[in-house]
C-alpha cells in the first residue's frame, strides 16, 4: 500500500467522542494483565481488511484489534461481542450495560503500569555491527508481523546507534520472548526515493532489529 501524498498536521484533541477515550482506557487496562502484548495489538490492526483499515479513524482501528485478540485469546466469542453491539443499539446510554465492578489491586497495578512503562530491554550477546556500518536491509516479505518497512527493504544506510539488545517484535506475537540487537539506521532520502525525492538532502532514521539487515556487500538480496 503506498502513501497519499502530504499529511495534514492539526492541532488536535487527543479524543473526538467519548467512546475513544473509553477504547484508550480498554486496552491500556487489559494488556498489562498479560492477556495479548503490543506487538499483537499492531498485528491485530495489520490484519484488518484494507478497505476497513482505510475507511476506520484510529481508534476504530484499535477497537478492532481489541476485540480480535480478545477472541483470540478465548476471553470473549465474537456471538458475545455482536450481542452486546445488539444490546447497546436499543439503549439510551449504553454505558448501562457495563457491570460496576471494584478491584483495587488491579487499579493500583493500571496505574503502576501508566507510571511506569515496560522494559523491553534484555541482555545477551554483543551486536553484529557498531555506529558508522553500512548496512543493506533485507528483503524479506514475512506473512506476519514486522517492523521491517517495506519502503526501506533492499536499500542501504548507515547504522546511527546501537540500543543493546530488546525484545523481538515479529518473534513475540507468535509467542518467543526473544531479543535481537536494535540498530538507528540513518537512510538518504534519494536512496529511498530516488532522484525525484522532494528533499533529496533530507535523511530518514529507521529504528531496525539485526534480522532485517546484513552487511552491505554481504551477498544477494534476501
Amino acid at each position: 500500500m503506498h502513501g497519499f501524498g502530504r499529511v495534514p498536521v492539526e492541532d488536535d484533541a487527543r479524543f473526538h467522542a467519548e467512546w475513544e477515550r473509553i477504547v484508550f482506557g480498554l486496552v491500556r487496562t487489559v494488556r498489562p494483565q498479560g492477556v495479548y502484548n503490543i506487538d499483537e495489538s499492531r498485528y491485530g490492526i495489520e490484519r484488518m481488511p484494507p478497505a476497513e483499515y482505510l475507511s476506520a479513524s484510529y481508534f476504530e482501528r484499535w477497537l478492532a484489534s481489541l476485540e480480535r485478540n480478545l477472541v483470540e485469546a478465548e476471553v470473549l466469542t465474537e456471538a458475545e461481542i455482536e450481542a452486546a453491539y445488539e444490546r447497546a443499539r436499543d439503549l439510551e446510554k449504553p454505558g448501562d450495560l457495563v457491570p460496576e465492578r471494584e478491584d483495587p489491586k488491579l487499579a493500583a497495578r493500571i496505574r503502576d503500569a501508566f507510571a511506569q512503562p515496560a522494559s523491553f530491554d534484555r541482555s545477551g550477546g554483543e551486536p553484529s555491527f557498531a555506529a558508522g556500518d553500512r548496512v543493506r536491509v533485507r528483503n524479506a516479505h514475512p506473512e506476519g508481523h514486522t517492523r521491517c518497512p517495506r519502503y526501506v527493504r533492499r536499500t542501504s544506510g548507515v547504522v546511527r546507534e546501537v540500543h543493546g539488545r530488546h525484545v523481538f517484535p515479529d518473534a513475540r506475537v507468535e509467542g518467543e520472548d526473544r531479543a535481537e540487537p536494535l540498530y538507528t539506521v540513518a537512510f538518504e532520502a534519494t536512496e529511498l526515493w530516488g532522484p525525484d525525492a522532494e528533499n533529496p538532502d533530507d535523511t530518514v532514521h529507521v529504528d531496525l532489529w539485526e534480522p532485517y539487515l546484513r552487511p552491505v556487500g554481504g551477498g544477494v538480496d534476501e
